[in-house]
């Protein structure tokens, strides 16, 4: 018996290590568990191992030390995890807070690389974002050449900073290891060997720099955030956070005549960029940015609506002014609070309400009773496939879009809230507890324009060394099948209702295109003194353009914007309309 115990202890106690060694550094938690689980199951079996002694102090000096063997036994496995395992990732980390988007990596690896001649980074035509200059006493600097030609913050948040005060972000830090030379540790070896200078790969985004700054510009000096994806591909055309910040900002200089002056100047920017009342810019709002999706949620609504059509009935439908939900509960009201319906059945010619009506004309009493008909499961269920998660399932960081940092998506945040059916209600119009990213909604769009299926977006179209050799080529790769291709289509004619004689007309922007979209004004509470019941709105609008056949989708969203039928489609045509001019 003491055999079998010993032998099952050691056992559980390896397999608990192994376990805990395999997971990521952001799964802390599940390392120490498993740690503190395995400890006592290793002194277990060590006792069991050992003679037993009669009592007295030559026992207790045994069991003492063995106490302490398992201690530094618990030590030495975390210094294994911390040193060796994980070394390169700990080293390489990125925290992000996520109320004020601020980074904070190994400062270390980035004072080292002041000689290092990190490689440029390109946009997907070959246009210099970013570029490396050698100067006095063989530094390196970092160079901005488009500032030349555009506003520097137009880019700040792709590309991030690399800063030997403040560390690394944005491309500069999920691509660190290439854009050093680190990734090629044969070259790095010949280069320490021969005494070469140390030359980073080239790395060339899928980014647009004429529609990056074309979207930057519609945005005008409004907060927000557009994100615009190639629907056939996946690949990120533009993604604009603003406000944003420059990165020459921080970009230290080591060949300046003071260097402490420089230090100050950085220090300044930094302490600027980091103020009270700075709009939070090194926040990059497409992908660290969570908001309430408003009304462009009621496109996912519809999808679980006709996925199952016979609990959501989706032509046998109505807009009343108001929709009662629950005891005790306020009714769903319209945004048009009254006399919506006599609208949805006039326009553009006599006929009943159907999906496609209440769609365009954006009826929350409709998408309400949808949502309660289809209940907590389908909805979730749903939303799912569009990567949109319950909170006990979501990942630290969303792993469908890893080139830069980026939360998961929420259908609720609160355990059991969607079992209401008032929650539930909310949650079908784009309410409720919703917290969706911006690029995660663009993705949605894109989905619905692919004939249903959900590519992975990427933002690094290739990684070149030196030489010439292409060490990284991302290409097109499908996530899943969200929709068959027959509800894909009709979710395409309901977005261009929603445009033609809906309430998105303002996104009909692109001569000689047909625009299909959504708009969504999500209210939030913004109370004053005077009314502390006073709600604002953030606008919305996703789109897709040709609607038959879909090149470019689209999510703008503009904080404390308004109507998203009116700012943000037309923010959505305008940044449509770049599109086509800057991408043939």
């Amino acid at each position: 018996m003491r055999s079998i115990i010993r032998f099952v202890s050691l056992g559980a106690a390896a397999a608990l290590v192994i376990y805990g060694l395999s997971q990521p550094i952001e799964q802390d938690s599940r390392w120490i568990a498993s740690l503190w689980i395995a400890l006592p199951l290793l002194y277990i079996a060590a006792r069991l191992w050992l003679q037993p002694m009669p009592p007295g102090i030559a026992r207790n000096i045994q069991h003492l030390a063995l106490a302490i063997t398992i201690g530094f036994a618990g030590l030495a496995l975390q210094l294994l995890r911390q040193q060796f395992v994980h070394a390169d990732a700990i080293a390489s980390a990125v925290f992000i807070d996520q109320q004020t988007g601020q980074p904070t990596s190994n400062v270390r690896k980035v004072i080292a690389a002041l000689k290092v001649r990190r490689g440029p980074i390109l946009d997907r035509n070959g246009t210099p974002i970013v570029t490396t200059e050698v100067v006095e006493g063989d530094y390196a600097v970092r160079r901005y050449p488009l500032a030349e030609t555009y506003d520097p913050t137009v880019f700040g948040n792709i590309v991030g900073f690399f800063s030997s005060r403040f560390g690394a972000s944005g491309i500069e830090a999920t691509c660190n290891d290439y854009l050093s030379g680190d990734r090629d540790s044969w070259r790095r070896l010949q280069d320490a060997l021969l005494d070469r200078p140390r030359i980073g790969d080239t790395v060339r985004l899928t980014i647009d720099a004429r529609l990056q700054a074309a979207a930057h510009a519609a945005l005008r000096e409004r907060s927000g955030s557009i994100v615009v994806i190639d629907v056939r591909t996946g690949a990120v055309l533009a993604m604009v956070s603003r406000p944003g910040f420059d990165p020459r900002g921080l970009a230290f200089n080591p060949a300046a005549p003071d260097r402490q002056a420089e230090n100050r100047r950085i220090d300044e920017y930094w302490r600027a960029i980091n103020a009270e009342g700075s709009g939070q810019p090194l926040l990059n709002r497409p992908t660290q940015g969570r908001y309430a999706p408003g009304s462009t949620f009621k496109t996912v609504t519809a999808v679980a609506t006709l996925l199952h059509p016979e609990q959501g009935r989706p032509d046998a439908i109505d807009c009343p002014d108001e929709r009662p939900t629950e005891p005790g509960a306020p009714p769903v009201v319209n945004a048009v609070r009254t006399g919506l319906e006599g609208i949805i059945r006039s326009t553009p010619f006599p006929a009943e309400p159907n999906l496609e009506r209440v769609y365009a004309f954006s009826c929350n009493t409709a998408f309400a009773e949808y949502a309660m008909r289809l209940g907590p499961d389908l909805l979730i269920e749903t939303a799912r496939r569009f990567d949109i998660y319950r909170p006990q399932e979501a990942p630290a960081s969303y792993d469908g879009f890893t080139d830069l940092p980026t939360l998961p998506s929420l259908i609720y945040v609160n355990p059991g809230f969607l079992n209401s059916r008032a929650a539930l209600a909310a949650t079908g119009f784009g309410q409720g507890e919703l917290q969706v990213t911006p690029l995660q909604m663009a993705m949605v769009a894109a989905t619905i324009a692919n004939d249903g299926m959900m590519m992975r977006p990427f933002l690094v179209a290739e990684i070149v060394r030196p030489d010439g050799t292409t060490v990284v080529r991302n290409s097109p790769r499908p996530i899943r099948r969200v929709m068959p291709v027959n509800v894909a289509a009709r979710m395409r004619a309901n977005m261009r209702a929603g445009v033609a004689y809906g309430f998105g007309k303002a996104a009909d922007a692109v001569p000689g295109v047909e625009v299909g979209g959504k708009s969504g004004t999500a209210e939030y509470p913004c109370p004053t003194r005077d009314n502390p019941e006073q709600l604002c709105a953030h606008a919305w609008f996703i789109a897709i353009a040709p609607v038959e056949q879909p090149r470019f989708a689209v999510a703008v969203m503009i904080e404390n914007g308004g109507e998203g039928a009116r700012l943000g489609a037309q923010v959505a045509g305008q940044v449509l309309r770049a599109a086509f001019e800057a991408i043939q």
